[in-house]
């Protein structure tokens, strides 16, 4: 038998050559067991260089993972539960985390927050980033997991996901209005044709429309609203002053589109829920006294969780496909959307 080469241990035992790869320079990408069992069979085949002496030096029992959570210069505390989420999950499993900002600017000219580098093995954005900026970041080596996908685009994922679940519960957010007698029923975002969770949770909207026979009314279903600035007062008091009759509900894409909107259709003395139903996503009102928004509270705190945990399976099993997790949601009915 000639020399055994990465190329005959990867073929042997069903890996690809760069788990192989890594396994033998004591990579900690991989996952113990499976470099226990790479390192056995090189041993055993005679792979030159490996001995059990360095066998024992390389493997580690407990490896320390290095994370780094990318978010955007908002002040929403959603992604705060959410970033709660990653860290508690990491430090019960040997990762340690740091997060960053990533201004707009610096997303424009793709410039890294200081730490990202070599060391990192994993980067989780908690809100998206260009895929441009994404793609550098898996040029680098390092792994990318998001809690959302573009939907148009890209022909493949950039990473693992995971996802608030839209398409159901915004479809019984909408059964709700419609089941008091609602007809005129609107639909307000700005990304739906760009996001996937915005997409799903308006073709959730359009589903249910679509079961009660109801046709959405173009000049108030809104879910790519362009503006340079969409979280801002003024854009809301435009897209209120656009309606030509009042809608009896308008679905929104989260809570702060909801609360945007009342806020504006309240300068207006349009009432909420009298005259207007609003809804929302995301429960950003939980732990309030007195919530308002009829919303879909997805724990938020899980899906920070379910990253890491995405993570530590890929760590075991590097050359499986990406994964697309899809977290559900409770429908949770407050006074906004109840006439």
């Amino acid at each position: 038998m000639g020399k055994v080469t990465i190329q005959d241990i990867a073929r042997e035992l069903g890996f690809s050559r760069n788990t192989v790869s890594m396994a033998l320079k004591g990579n900690e990408m991989v996952a113990p067991k499976t470099r226990e069992m790479i390192l056995r069979y090189a041993d055993k085949a005679g792979y030159p260089g490996i001995s059990l002496e360095s066998r024992e030096s390389v493997i580690l029992e407990n490896p320390v993972y290095h994370i780094m959570i990318l978010r955007k210069p908002d002040v929403a505390v959603y992604w705060d539960r959410v970033i709660n989420g990653i860290s508690e999950e990491a430090s019960r499993n040997h990762c340690q985390t740091q997060v960053a900002v990533v201004t707009d600017e610096a997303e424009q000219k793709l410039q890294f927050p200081p730490g990202l580098d070599d060391k990192i093995q994993a980067v989780f954005c908690v809100k998206m980033l260009n895929s441009n900026y994404i793609k550098k970041i898996r040029q680098q080596g390092i792994q990318i997991y998001t809690l959302d996908n573009y939907k148009e685009g890209e022909e493949e994922l950039l990473g693992d996901v995971v996802m608030a679940e839209g398409f159901q519960p915004v479809a019984q957010l909408t059964r709700h209005l419609l089941n008091q007698g609602m007809k005129r029923i609107g639909f307000l975002s700005d990304s739906s044709s760009m996001y996937e969770t915005m997409y799903n949770r308006f073709h959730g909207y359009l589903y249910a429309m679509a079961q009660a026979g109801a046709d959405p009314d173009p000049s108030i279903t809104l879910p790519d609203v362009r503006s340079s600035n969409f979280y801002a007062p003024h854009t809301f008091e435009e897209i209120v002053d656009s309606y030509a009759r009042l809608p009896e509900a308008i679905v929104c894409g989260n809570d702060e589109i909801a609360r945007f909107l009342t806020q504006a259709l309240r300068k207006k003395n349009i009432r909420v829920p009298e005259d207007i139903a609003v809804t929302g996503f995301d429960d950003d009102e939980e732990g309030m006294l007195d919530p308002f928004f009829t919303t879909v509270n997805v724990d938020a705190k899980w899906l920070g969780r379910r990253m890491v945990q995405c993570f530590l399976s890929r760590s075991q099993y590097p050359d499986s496909p990406f994964e697309k997790i899809a977290v559900s949601g409770k429908v949770v009915i407050r006074k906004s959307s109840c006439r």
